[in-house]
């Protein structure tokens, strides 16, 4: 794993996702180095010439720098984590993210975190994710299949570790949406997934996976080692029309409606068919 140490010269980045008015990544590239992640495919991580997953970029001097830039700007909230894990291994020597943490709380910013690592239910962690009313965690857990989970996210932490820290965010009144994303066609069974979903969750949310942001050629050979030739070919299938594809959303609420026997408040997160993101979609 490359480290590199960088000195930003901006960390808020405004956003139009409905989520929050700006976001910000704690670091550049991502140790975890998803297959299917849409960061891989930025203009930045191309410039590298380096494999995603093999290069991680720490930014320096966070405090000073936010603490500028929330008196320029003014956010009213703060997504951490679009493009890149803030909780992933170099968090435990570098501490970047709960730098960022400490100058939201005191300022008594929200935040909205995306994540998939236990980490983030260490001690040190929890005084700083409860101090608002709107902060909420966005916890990343899906791929019941360990050999799915094995071909498409081989450095991600284990589901059963992800559920212990859920289990422990809950007990520290840390509000928790389960995000099961990007749903790919086929790798998921939901119905398994539900059954491993800690006691205490109250929301979750299905992200259907976006062809535009990702290369679907290359899912699609993935999906060949991780599932087999017949469940590629229904990916190809699926997102090779509209029709068939607005047709498979509606048949996946369908069955999540069905198998909601805890009344989680599910949110469906759909983007456009073969276009980017909609900026009218409410997370």
């Amino acid at each position: 794993m490359k480290i590199t140490k960088i000195k930003p010269q901006k960390l808020l980045s405004p956003t139009q996702i409905s989520i929050a008015d700006f976001v910000i990544n704690p670091y550049r590239g991502c140790a975890f180095g998803c297959k299917y992640c849409y960061s891989q495919y930025s203009k930045y991580a191309k410039k590298t010439k380096q494999p995603w997953g093999s290069f991680v970029d720490v930014k320096e001097n966070v405090k000073n720098l936010l603490e500028w830039e929330i008196k320029l700007y003014k956010p009213k909230k703060v997504l951490i984590g679009a493009s890149t894990e803030s909780f992933q291994p170099a968090e435990k020597e570098f501490q970047t993210t709960k730098q960022i943490l400490e100058v939201l709380k005191n300022r008594n910013i929200p935040f909205t975190i995306l994540t998939r690592s236990p980490l983030i239910a260490e001690k040190e962690y929890t005084s700083f994710l409860n101090y608002h009313s709107e902060n909420k965690v966005f916890f990343t857990f899906m791929f019941s299949n360990p050999q799915v989970k094995n071909i498409l996210e081989p450095k991600t932490p284990p589901l059963l570790e992800r559920a212990k820290a859920i289990t422990k965010l809950l007990k520290y009144g840390v509000k928790i949406r389960i995000h099961i994303g990007p749903y790919i066609p086929g790798l998921e069974d939901l119905k398994s997934i539900f059954g491993l979903i800690p006691e205490g969750v109250k929301e979750v949310e299905i992200e259907f996976y976006n062809a535009k942001m990702g290369r679907l050629k290359d899912v699609i050979n993935l999906v060949k080692l991780a599932s087999g030739a017949k469940t590629a070919r229904q990916i190809k299938e699926i997102y090779s029309s509209e029709s068939k594809y607005l047709k498979f959303i509606k048949e996946t609420k369908q069955t999540a409606e069905k198998i909601n026997s805890k009344n989680y408040k599910i949110f469906f997160i759909t983007p456009l068919f073969n276009d980017w993101y909609d900026r009218n979609i409410k997370y």
